[in-house]
């Protein structure tokens, strides 16, 4: 019962919505979205949402997927040094 949102409009929960205000908060919820539209095109691109907002999101999570793929990498070398110690130790 979650009716889409978009990029700044958050999603509809209709779970605690009673039946008969459906059909009224969907209407309203897709007006707010065209509203949206109409009011970031009228921004400038550099203040428009997905050239502020989602390029730091972006950025954020290539960040975080730099530093998990450094991890693992670092992860790998010592599972490497230890393996080359214990096949040592074994001799």
């Amino acid at each position: 019962m979650i009716v889409k949102g978009y990029k700044g409009v958050m999603d509809l929960d209709l779970s605690l919505v009673p039946k008969e205000y459906h059909k009224t908060a969907v209407d309203q919820h897709y007006k707010d979205i065209k509203d949206y539209k109409m009011y970031q095109a009228s921004l400038k691109p550099q203040h428009r949402y997905e050239n502020t907002i989602l390029r730091i999101k972006k950025q954020l999570e290539y960040a975080a997927y730099l530093e998990n793929k450094n991890r693992l990498k670092e992860q790998n070398r010592r599972y490497e040094l230890c393996n080359k110690i214990y096949k040592i130790s074994e001799k």
